[in-house]
C-alpha cells in the first residue's frame, strides 16, 4: 500500500465575497454540505489528472469561503461524493484509486483511507448511497462498464465500524452498449422504511424496490433514448416523483413526469419544452415549497413548478463564460438566508474556475451574498450566532446547542424538508449565553418522525437569526 500524502497549504489570497475563486485546475466534480458540522454549507471540489484530488473550501460565514485544505494522494484517481458512513457525524469522502478500488476517507481525520476491493477489472464509474437494508447506515450502489465487459451494477452493505460487505454484482437488464447505468438516485419510494434505487440509463430507467425479502426490479419502459433524470416531490404530497427528459428532436413529449401513486405504482404526465435537453436538476428555486427544474450549461435554464405537474416556459439567465470546456454544479444555501444558491466549477481553465452565485429568494442568481434580504432574518451586530446539534445524523435523539447575545424571547422550531412545522422546542424569555435542549425525534403529537432532513430555526424577539439542518436516521 502506498503512503497517503496530505498537504495543507496556507494560501496568500484574501477571502473573496462574491463570484469567482481560483483553485487547482482540472475541476471535475463538486459537492456541497456541512463538512465540519458547524451549521453552514461548505464546498469540496474533486480534480482529475493533477496532484490535488480534492479542494475543501470552508464556509467561514454567510457565503464567504476560504480554502481549508488541499488533499493529495498518489493512489487517488477520481473523487465521487460525500456522505456519512460511520459513527462520527462528519461526512466522509468516496474516491476511486488507480486499481479501480473504492477508497473512503473518513472525516474524523484525513489519514490513511479505508480501501475496499471492487473485485472486478473495470472498477466502477457511477456511485451513490442509500439505506437499502433499513439499519440506519448508508450502503453503496455502483455501476461498471468497459471495453469488452458486460454492463454491471453492484451493492455493498454498510456493516458498521467502517466495514462493508463484499460487492454483489448484477447484470444490467439491457446489455446494449449504452445500457449501463449512468446515474443513481436513492429514496424510499414506497414508504416501507427501505431506500429504493432509481437506476438511469439512456435506454431505460429501472427502479429496484427493497424490502426484507430483497429487491424487485421494475422498469419505466419509456422506449426512447433519454438524456437525463432527476427525482423529487414535485406535487408536494410526501413521496418522490421522477422526471425523465429526452432530446427535443426525438419526441414531442420530451419532458416526462412519473407521478408516484404509492404501492410501487407511477402514472405518466407528458410535457414538451423546446430548450430542455441537458441534465435536469430539481430544487426549490423560489421558496414556494414547489420543486422546480433547472439545467446548467452555457446558461442557466429555469422551469418553475406551477403545481399539478405543470411547469413554466423556460426562464434563461446568463452568467460569465471564461472559455471553459464544460461545467458542473452544486446547489446549497451558502449565505444562510433560507434560499438555495449555486456553485459552479469550470473545467479546462486555470483561473476563475469556481463561481458562486446567490439566490435572491425568487430564483434569480446574483453576484453578492444575500444575507438579510429576508425581512424576517437579520444578522445581529455582525456577531455569529451559534446553532448546531450533536450527534448529526442522529437516532433516537440529539442535543441542540444555541447561543444568544443578550436576554430575549427565544423560539426554537423544527421543520421538515417541506417547511412544515414539526415541533416547537422553546418558546420563552431566556438569558443571553449558550443553551442546550434535547429533541427526541417526536412531533407536536408525540409521534416519532420519519427518517429525513429537518431544519432547526432559531428566532430571537420574533426575528429569525439562524437556521441549521439535522438528519434523523432510523
Amino acid at each position: 500500500m502506498k503512503t497517503l500524502l496530505i498537504m495543507i497549504f496556507v494560501l496568500s489570497f484574501s477571502i473573496v465575497q462574491a463570484l469567482d475563486y481560483t483553485i487547482p485546475p482540472n475541476t471535475y466534480s463538486i459537492q456541497s454540505g456541512d463538512f465540519d458540522n458547524d451549521g453552514d454549507n461548505d464546498i469540496v471540489v474533486g480534480h482529475i489528472i493533477v496532484d490535488t484530488y480534492a479542494t475543501i473550501l470552508e464556509n467561514i460565514e454567510d457565503g464567504e469561503f476560504e480554502v481549508y485544505q488541499l488533499l493529495t494522494n498518489p493512489e487517488a484517481r477520481m473523487f465521487y461524493f460525500i456522505e456519512n458512513f460511520d459513527e462520527n457525524p462528519l461526512k466522509d469522502f468516496v474516491i476511486q484509486n488507480e486499481e479501480g478500488n473504492l477508497l473512503i476517507y473518513y472525516n474524523s481525520n484525513f489519514n490513511i483511507p479505508s480501501i475496499y476491493e471492487m473485485q472486478i477489472e473495470a472498477g466502477f464509474n457511477k456511485i451513490a448511497s442509500g439505506d437499502f437494508d433499513g439499519d440506519g447506515d448508508y450502503d453503496l450502489v455502483f455501476s461498471s462498464s468497459g471495453a469488452g465487459l458486460d454492463n454491471l451494477w453492484g451493492l455493498m452493505y454498510n456493516l458498521g465500524n467502517r466495514n462493508f460487505s463484499n460487492p454483489e454484482w448484477f447484470e444490467c437488464p439491457n446489455q446494449a452498449s449504452n445500457a449501463d447505468f449512468e446515474k443513481f438516485e436513492c429514496h424510499d419510494l414506497d414508504n416501507n422504511g427501505f431506500d429504493d434505487i432509481i437506476a438511469f440509463s439512456f435506454t431505460d430507467t429501472y427502479i429496484y424496490y427493497f424490502s426484507e425479502q430483497g429487491f424487485v426490479a421494475d422498469s419505466l419502459d419509456y422506449q426512447i433514448i433519454s438524456s437525463g433524470m432527476t427525482s423529487s416531490d414535485f406535487d408536494y404530497d410526501g413521496d418522490y416523483d421522477i422526471v425523465i427528459i429526452h432530446w427535443p428532436s426525438a419526441t414531442e413529449d420530451n419532458f416526462k413526469i412519473y407521478e408516484n401513486l404509492g404501492n410501487q405504482d407511477f402514472i405518466l404526465h407528458n410535457n414538451y419544452c423546446e430548450t430542455l435537453w441537458s441534465e435536469p436538476i430539481s430544487c426549490d428555486l423560489n421558496n414556494d415549497n414547489l420543486v422546480d427544474i433547472v439545467t446548467i450549461g452555457d446558461e442557466i435554464n429555469k422551469y418553475f413548478n406551477e403545481g399539478n405537474f405543470q411547469f413554466s416556459e423556460v426562464i434563461i439567465q446568463d452568467y460569465p463564460d471564461y472559455g471553459e470546456s464544460w461545467v458542473e454544479q452544486s446547489f446549497s444555501d451558502f449565505d444562510e438566508n433560507g434560499t438555495i444558491d449555486l456553485a459552479i466549477i469550470r473545467y479546462g481553465i486555470e483561473e476563475n474556475n469556481l463561481t458562486i452565485l446567490y439566490n435572491d429568494g425568487e430564483g434569480n442568481f446574483l453576484y453578492e451574498p444575500q444575507v438579510g434580504i429576508d425581512n424576517n432574518e437579520i444578522i445581529l451586530n455582525n456577531e455569529r450566532i451559534k446553532l448546531s446539534n450533536y450527534p448529526n445524523p442522529f437516532n433516537p435523539q440529539t442535543t441542540i446547542t444555541y447561543s444568544i447575545k443578550k436576554q430575549g424571547f427565544v423560539e426554537l422550531n423544527i421543520y421538515n424538508a417541506k417547511g412544515r412545522l414539526i415541533k416547537q422546542l422553546i418558546c420563552k424569555k431566556m438569558e443571553g449565553g449558550e443553551h442546550n435542549v434535547t429533541w427526541n425525534g417526536k412531533d407536536q403529537n408525540n409521534q416519532y418522525c420519519s427518517s429525513g432532513i429537518y431544519l432547526i430555526e432559531l428566532k430571537v424577539d420574533a426575528v429569525r437569526v439562524k437556521n441549521s439542518r439535522l438528519i434523523l436516521l432510523k
